[in-house]
């Protein structure tokens, strides 16, 4: 958790590998699976990434392809890791998927396009491509946040029984406190790029020891407090992560 520019999709974006090499500097430890990450060589972090972690990015529109229909995106990630599966097997396995993840007439659904798909089934459509491989570790960075509350609902508990299933670890990027304290185990609150605070979900929303927490969980409306209290911001911004203050 942490608000806007705290480094929380940087972070996920350098476990993926996916930062451009020639622009940032990675370094530290990344261990997913026993396997060190930094300094692994590009071809075997491609190998990897989709197979042993998968990412749901936060804006389904712009992550899937428009010219490109959504059976194909999924059957494509799952031959990639799979070159000696035939297109009926990848297909078979693609509309598998979008039947787990609660897409109806999956069969049909494979032959459309993304703009085809309201909001919140393009978001099933990427779960369905980021589980096709059943990775070890899933990133869900905000993968509510564009979609009405109803669906974040509907999302999470997807979320929720799919990692039942596939046993899968999930980091959880997002800004709603009440969703962590709903789905998460562990919680670490990111500010200006570093991180702040860690432990139980217990420990931190209940007796946050860090005064960004603390401001963190006073600016969240309460249903049980006083409906005429004016909310209690964080005052000022986020620091530049290019050039950070002292202090």
């Amino acid at each position: 958790v942490g608000e806007s520019g705290s480094g929380k999709s940087v972070t996920s974006l350098a476990i993926l590998g996916l930062h451009n090499a020639k622009r940032a500097a990675i370094s530290g430890e990344i261990s997913v699976g026993g396997r060190q990450l930094v300094g692994m060589p590009e071809e075997e972090v491609r190998r990897l990434r989709g197979r042993d972690m998968a990412m749901i990015f936060q804006d389904p529109l712009s992550a899937l392809h428009p010219y490109y229909t959504v059976g194909r995106q999924i059957a494509e990630a799952y031959r990639v890791h799979h070159p000696r599966a035939g297109k009926r097997e990848a297909r078979g396995r693609a509309v598998d998927m979008l039947g787990r993840v609660g897409i109806p007439q999956p069969g049909k659904r494979f032959d459309q396009y993304p703009h085809e798909f309201s909001g919140g089934m393009r978001q099933r459509a990427m779960i369905a491509m980021a589980l096709v491989n059943d990775p070890d570790l899933l990133i869900a960075d905000e993968p509510t946040t564009a979609l009405d509350v109803t669906v974040q609902a509907q999302i999470l508990d997807l979320l929720e029984d799919l990692q039942g299933e596939f046993r899968s670890a999930i980091i959880l990027i997002t800004h709603d406190l009440g969703v962590v304290s709903q789905v998460a185990d562990d919680v670490l609150v990111m500010y200006g790029g570093r991180a702040v605070e860690h432990g139980s979900v217990e420990q931190v929303l209940r007796r946050p020891q860090h005064p960004y927490t603390w401001g963190l969980l006073s600016s969240v409306p309460s249903l049980h407090g006083d409906a005429d209290a004016d909310l209690v911001p964080i005052k000022g911004n986020p620091p530049s992560l290019i050039n950070l203050p002292s202090g």
